[in-house]
């Protein structure tokens, strides 16, 4: 008689990830960032482990309210659209109706430090949570970004998760160092190696992220005004927290006519993008390890950072250009990463082989289980 497998059950809470899961819908598909796409392909892979059974909690985009793809059981909870108080209710019953073991969350919001707390101290389920930004090492930066009430709410988070896992050695060294608080491991983002056609003619500098102002999307509007013969190109959404931003920086963007905009590329074409780009710029005050710059160094795109140098890849490692935090060596560095092709193919050559080092899917995965046993 063959021996049933005791599986621990996990659920990954994630709102905004249903697309990634079906993406023959539009639900919430200019909402996916690197939070949503890392969890995806975490719950996706620990899917395929027989000793695991995997749930995913996403947010009511009109779908069916249960499904399973990708050998994952997806979960419809709240709607956006609907108010603080039923929102909360769908929330609080879609957690105790999927009834895990274990319960991931992943970046910093009310909402998540509402959610973990119901699954600690309520349904008293083990708390996971993975960290997405620099920022959330410290309580005094996390206030400047977030507001005085999202800080003091993850303040909690952190102090009671029983797993926190971390993007990279510097955020591991500054979480210990401003929270008192050993996280449990480091989780690199995990980043797939694509096939290359070195014979796309590269014609644009590349910027994507959510137009908010911890990306610092003016610097490269500035870089596109002070450059009018070259061409660049901006993949940035408007998010729900930051609209009137938003709203402003898109049409700064819009006046500029070397700039193409766009507010949405879906997942599957993005790595044209990096192909037909002559860099990938980085232009955030801070950043966790970015999935998108990590998706740069992976198509072979040289990187221009202003001032995220995570584990010193760009200067410990040569991955790319690093301007700490300087707009003169930043705008330096972007005339020489045009003019120096030896150097272009230096960072190209070096990031792959950092990412192909440290950021292997298997090798993720399976810290990942070790961290759920």
């Amino acid at each position: 008689m063959e021996k049933k497998i005791n599986k621990k059950k996990i659920c990954f809470v994630q709102p905004r990830a249903y697309y990634l899961f079906n993406q023959e819908t539009d639900a919430g598909k200019d909402k996916v960032g690197g939070a949503q796409t890392q969890t995806f392909y975490l719950s996706t892979g620990l899917a395929k482990k027989n000793n695991f059974d995997v749930h995913f909690l996403v947010a009511d985009f009109g779908q069916e309210d249960f499904e399973i793809r990708n050998k994952v059981k997806i979960w419809k909870s709240f709607n956006f659209n609907n108010n603080i108080f039923k929102k909360s209710f769908d929330l609080f019953r879609t957690l105790k109706t999927i009834n895990a073991d274990i319960y991931i969350f992943r970046s910093a919001d009310l909402g998540v430090a509402i959610a973990s707390f119901y699954t600690k101290f309520v349904l008293q389920k083990k708390l996971f949570y993975m960290l997405a930004s620099d920022v959330e090492t410290s309580y005094k930066q996390s206030r400047q970004m977030s507001g005085i009430l999202r800080a003091l709410s993850m303040s909690f988070v952190y102090k009671f998760a029983d797993t926190i896992s971390v993007q990279s050695e510097t955020q591991y060294n500054l979480f210990l160092k401003h929270r008192n608080k050993k996280p449990s491991a480091i989780i690199r983002n995990i980043i797939h190696l694509p096939k290359q056609n070195e014979t796309i003619n590269k014609n644009y500098i590349l910027w994507i992220g959510r137009l908010e102002k911890i990306k610092n999307p003016e610097l490269f509007i500035e870089l596109a005004k002070k450059y009018p013969d070259k061409k660049f190109v901006m993949i940035a959404p408007i998010i729900r927290d930051a609209v009137n931003y938003g709203k402003k920086i898109k049409a700064n963007i819009l006046n500029e006519k070397n700039i193409i905009h766009n507010d949405f590329v879906a997942p599957n074409n993005i790595k044209n993008y990096y192909e037909q780009s002559v860099m990938y710029v980085i232009t955030s005050h801070q950043e966790g390890f970015s999935n998108t710059m990590a998706e740069a160094m992976a198509n072979r795109c040289p990187v221009l950072s202003f001032n995220v140098n995570p584990d010193e890849i760009f200067t410990k490692h040569k991955a790319g250009s690093f301007a700490n935090g300087s707009k003169e060596k930043f705008f330096n560095q972007f005339e020489e990463l045009l003019i120096n092709k030896d150097l272009s193919m230096k960072f190209r050559k070096n990031a792959l082989k950092y990412i192909k080092k440290n950021h292997d899917k298997d090798t993720i995965i399976n810290t990942f289980i070790q961290l759920l046993k």
